[in-house]
């Protein structure tokens, strides 16, 4: 087949759709370059050698090589095979073995993650941490003890399977 048998309409429309495709591949692959270059949040949901339950945060750059440990005495969790490593890259509803997940929000990592342990509310944005809705800096290294005393009410926390009631 020659060149001159392809009506120049034709032509015009491959190259349109050649070049929008690898505009779109483009465009796609740096958006997505930018979402996940903050990198996800770790959480490990551990026994600490005294057999108190501990989360552990840990994100490479925020907080370096040093997680942040909250620990939980006087708890018991349910599931016996920890130490389990959450790794919030995308969206998980699943229950932790700690609690139910509250919110996510990884749209742009490391995003926002509020999860339920053992009644505290844990909520892990970039600029800081919040424990049970009190604001608390961000420390690597540090370890902070969450007594049974300190739960917020539970009528604050909103229930995971919430259902859309507007107009």
């Amino acid at each position: 087949m020659s060149d001159e048998t392809i009506p120049p309409a034709a032509k015009k429309l491959f190259f349109f759709f050649i070049a929008t495709l690898f505009l779109y591949v483009t465009i796609y692959g740096a958006c997505q370059a930018m979402r996940v270059k903050g990198g996800p949040w770790n959480l490990t949901y551990a026994l600490g050698e005294d057999q108190v339950p501990e989360l552990r945060i840990e994100h490479p750059k925020r907080l370096g090589s040093l997680p942040v440990i909250l620990r939980f005495p006087g708890e018991t969790p349910e599931r016996t095979d920890l130490p389990i490593t959450a790794v919030f890259s995308s969206p998980i509803t699943n229950n932790m073995p700690f609690g139910p997940v509250l919110f996510v929000d990884t749209t742009l990592l490391p995003g926002t993650v509020a999860v339920n342990c053992f009644g505290h509310v844990i909520e892990l944005v970039p600029r800081t941490l919040f424990l049970n809705f009190q604001e608390v800096p961000w420390v690597a290294g540090t370890q902070m003890v969450l007594s049974q005393e300190s739960k917020p009410d539970e009528a604050r926390i909103q229930a995971a399977q919430q259902q859309w009631k507007g107009r």
